[in-house]
């Protein structure tokens, strides 16, 4: 077949394979961005946003709510009566949102925003992993598996004895991951939490401390530069890609890993492979005119696109395909650094003053 008669798709498979990645360092056109409705939070501080059943709840110092973005008040808006404020996001799933920070995790009515229990901490509350049946998270040197209905512990899995179980699960068909911070993986039977496989690559990733799952993929962020993927049954390590410096955070959409690397790129690559799709540089050293602010916050996907807010108060839109930048939104006031796109070119945002807004560009 003659490049002439390759699908776009196919051409940047090509392209990847021979060395000739996509490349992109052009500035997309800007739009202002209008700010549609305001709510009010009743938090001087936010927790990042999360976006459910085009629902968003949000979280902080003070108050847990939840706001249906065609409306001008939120739908509920409650105490939450965490002693330290809420550290970690909200998770929706089945009837709870849940949400906590060290000391402490509870959960609520999605519906009504009623309280339904209050897990204290035994030593320190790790960041959860919510199901619409259970909560898995780590509690001291435990995982535990909580009820949702009761916040009951089902079981727990004592497996870190000299370690903080700090960092969140992950959970996909009858399994849950487990990296707790002691430079071991956990595979761990999702119903009683017996072990199923063990993974120590310590040496060379320190510890795990961000999982995703797609298929038959885990694709693990570490403490080092590498991000690895991992046979969900098995345990099997099937690639390791090295991002040149520490990985702040990665996003899993389909076949896909982004992430961005302090050495100034946007990666997108293939989680089956471990190869590089593309790439999008948001860094010029020595040409700090042309440069993103640094990607601090999580990248998200949506529709066809990959979003990226950075801690310059800029949103950077990129094609999925590719990794062009379709578009820059730069906003006028301090962002906390959360973004949950919806359509119509809209997305929910927060700012540093515990208000959010709903904007459009």
């Amino acid at each position: 077949m003659t490049p002439g008669h390759l699908s776009r798709r196919q051409l940047l498979a090509t392209l990847a394979t021979g060395g000739l990645l996509p490349t992109f360092v052009v500035s997309a056109a800007t739009q202002t961005p209008k700010i549609l409705t305001r709510w009010n939070s009743g938090n001087s501080t936010l927790v990042p946003l999360a976006l459910h059943n085009e629902q968003i709840f949000f979280s902080g110092d003070k108050t847990l709510g939840r706001i249906d973005p065609g409306q001008t008040k939120p739908v509920w808006n409650v105490p939450h009566g965490l002693s330290q404020g809420a550290v970690y996001r909200p998770r929706a799933a089945g009837q709870s949102v849940i949400t906590g920070g060290q000391r402490a995790l509870g959960a609520w009515q999605l519906d009504d925003g009623k309280p339904r229990w209050l897990h204290p901490a035994q030593i320190q509350v790790g960041t959860p992993y919510v199901t619409p049946e259970r909560t898995y998270v780590g509690d001291g040197h435990e995982l535990l598996a909580l009820d949702n209905a009761t916040g009951a512990i089902v079981w727990r899995f004592a497996g870190t004895p000299d370690t903080l179980a700090s960092y969140a699960p992950a959970v996909a068909g009858d399994t849950v991951f487990f990296g707790p911070g002691n430079g071991l993986l956990y595979a761990l039977n999702k119903a009683d939490g017996a072990q199923k496989w063990k993974l120590d690559d310590s040496a060379e990733w320190q510890y795990v401390r961000q999982m995703y799952v797609s298929g038959n993929v885990l694709v693990a962020g570490t403490y080092t530069e590498l991000l690895y993927g991992i046979h969900v049954d098995t345990g099997k390590i099937l690639w390791k890609f090295k991002a040149g410096n520490f990985i702040n955070s990665h996003h899993v959409s389909g076949d896909s890993a982004y992430l961005w690397s302090p050495t100034g790129w946007i990666y997108c690559i293939d989680i089956n492979r471990g190869n590089v799709r593309w790439r999008h540089q948001t860094s010029r050293y020595g040409n700090s005119a042309a440069n993103w602010g640094h990607m601090m916050a999580e990248l998200v996907t949506f529709e066809d696109k990959l979003y990226c807010l950075d801690m310059n108060q800029a949103l950077h839109i990129l094609a999925l395909d590719d990794g062009r930048e379709l578009l820059r939104v730069p906003f006028a006031h301090d962002l906390r650094p959360t973004v949950s796109p919806l359509k119509n070119s809209r997305a929910v945002m927060a700012s540093e003053t515990g208000e959010i807004q709903l904007v459009q560009w």
